[in-house]
C-alpha cells in the first residue's frame, strides 16, 4: 500500500511556515499555536487550546537567590526577619500570591476525531508533537552537559543547605564566631552555585537564533497532516487524540499536565490496554525510532507497537533506524511512560527521533532544508498504515 498525497508539499510547507522562534511564552509562541489553529478550522476539524502556568528559567534563578538569602538569615541568627516577612506576606490577600517574578503562562493545541463506532468504552489514539522551540548559543552536546553538571551539583548543594538550616534552627548556642570556616564554607558554595546557574541561563537561555525547523516543526507538519487525512476517514474503531504540546523544552510541561489533567476521565472512559501514544519529535535528514526505555531498562519502549511500525516501514520498503541510547531523550513520550505506569496498563507509548540530527538542533543550523520532504511523507504513511492495522485488529470478530 502506496499512500496518495493530494499534496507532497504540504509536510514541508508547514516546516517553512513555522521557521521562527516559537520559544514556550513568546509571542512566537502564540503565532505558532494560531498558525496549526487556522489549518485546522481550514478543514473543519475540531480544536481547543489548553492554557497552563509553570516555572520559567527566571523564577528558578530568583528562587535559587531566595534560599541562598534565607540560608544566610538562618545562619546569623536573623530568623525574626524570616517571621516577618511570611507574615506579612500570608497575612493578606493582596501580599499572598505576590512574586518579583510571575509564572510563565503556555498553552496545548488539543483536537479529538472520533471513532465511527462509538462503543460505550473503546481504545484511544494519542498522537503528539512539541511546537515550542529553543535556542542556544552553545553547541548542544556541550548544553546537555552543563545541565547535567547543574544537576549534579544543584541536588547536593539543596541537600546541605536543607540540612545545615535545620541543624542551625535546632542548635540555639551556636553562633558565627564560633566557627568561621562553616562561614567560608557556606559563603563560597553559595557564590559558586549562583554563579554556575547564572552563566548557564546567560548563555542558554532566550537567544533566538534557530528556527526549530527539525526541532520540532518537522513533527508538528507530521500530526497536521495525520489530523487531516484521519478526520476525512476516521479510524473505525479507535478514537484518536492529536496534541500539539508546548514547553517541552522546559521539562516536557505540556505532555505532563495533558497526562495529569486526562489521568482519570481517560481511565474510564476508554480501554488503555488497547490504547497507544505515538509521540514525534525531530524527522530530519533521515527516520529515527527510539527503542529503549530507560537507562536501566534495556527493553523497547513497548515491543508489540515498535514491532508493528518497523513491520509497515518494511513492507513500505522504508528505511527505519533503530535507536538504543545509553540515556534516551527528553522528549514527550516519557509523559505518555509515566501515564501508562500509573494507570497500570498496557498502554503502548513510540517515540519517532532522528537522535544524529541534535547536531542541528537549538542552533542557528536548525534550518527546514536539513528537513527531507520525503522522510516527513514516509513518517505520515508509515503512520496512517500502522494505525489502520492496529484499530481494525483492535475488535478482529468484527468484519470492519
Amino acid at each position: 500500500m502506496t499512500l496518495i498525497l493530494d499534496d507532497p508539499e504540504a509536510t514541508i510547507n508547514h516546516v517553512n511556515s513555522l521557521a521562527f522562534n516559537r520559544s514556550a511564552g513568546s509571542e512566537g509562541e502564540t503565532e505558532a499555536v494560531f498558525y496549526i489553529r487556522d489549518q485546522l478550522n481550514n478543514k473543519n476539524i475540531d480544536n481547543h487550546i489548553e492554557y497552563f502556568t509553570y516555572l520559567g528559567p527566571k523564577k528558578v534563578l530568583m528562587r535559587l537567590t531566595y534560599l541562598i538569602f534565607l540560608t544566610y538569615l538562618i545562619f546569623y541568627k536573623l530568623l525574626v526577619v524570616i517571621v516577618f516577612y511570611f507574615s506579612i506576606k500570608y497575612s493578606f490577600s493582596t501580599t499572598r500570591n505576590y512574586s518579583l517574578i510571575k509564572e510563565e503562562s503556555s498553552k496545548n493545541l488539543v483536537t479529538t476525531i472520533p471513532a465511527v463506532n462509538q462503543r460505550k468504552k473503546r481504545p484511544v489514539v494519542i498522537l503528539t508533537a512539541h511546537y515550542d522551540s529553543f535556542s542556544t548559543k552553545l553547541p548542544f552536546r556541550i548544553q546537555n552537559f552543563l545541565f547535567f553538571i547543574f544537576k549534579i551539583i544543584i541536588i547536593p548543594y539543596f541537600m546541605i543547605k536543607l540540612i545545615f538550616s535545620l541543624w542551625l534552627l535546632g542548635d540555639f548556642s551556636f553562633t558565627v564566631s564560633q566557627s568561621p570556616v562553616i562561614l567560608e564554607l557556606i559563603l563560597m558554595s553559595s557564590i559558586i552555585e549562583f554563579v554556575i546557574v547564572f552563566l548557564i541561563f546567560l548563555l542558554i537561555y532566550n537567544t533566538k537564533i534557530s528556527m526549530g525547523a527539525i526541532d520540532n516543526a518537522s513533527g508538528v507538519s507530521i500530526i497536521l497532516e495525520l489530523a487531516k487525512k484521519l478526520n476525512e476517514k476516521p479510524l473505525e474503531n479507535m478514537d484518536v487524540i492529536i496534541v500539539f504540546t508546548s514547553a517541552e523544552e522546559w521539562g516536557l510541561i505540556g505532555s505532563k499536565r495533558f497526562c495529569n489533567r486526562n489521568l482519570k476521565s481517560f481511565s474510564e472512559k476508554y480501554i488503555l490496554d488497547k490504547s497507544l501514544s505515538i509521540n514525534y519529535d525531530m524527522i530530519g535528514t533521515y527516520i529515527g525510532l527510539l527503542d529503549k526505555k530507560s537507562l536501566f531498562n534495556k527493553k523497547s519502549i513497548n515491543q508489540t507497537l515498535n514491532k508493528n511500525i518497523e513491520d509497515t516501514a518494511n513492507n513500505l520498503g522504508i528505511s527505519l533506524v533503530k535507536h538504543k541510547p545509553l540515556i534516551t531523550p527528553k522528549t514527550d513520550h516519557k509523559m505518555f511512560l509515566k501515564f501508562a505506569k500509573k494507570t497500570e496498563s498496557d498502554f503502548q507509548v513510540a517515540c519517532f527521533h532522528a537522535a544524529k540530527d541534535v547536531k542541528y538542533i537549538h542552533s542557528a543550523r536548525d534550518t527546514p532544508d536539513n528537513c527531507d520532504v520525503q522522510n516527513l511523507n514516509k513518517v505520515l504513511e508509515i503512520s496512517l498504515v500502522t494505525l489502520r492495522k492496529i484499530d481494525s485488529e483492535s475488535y478482529p470478530s468484527e468484519k470492519i
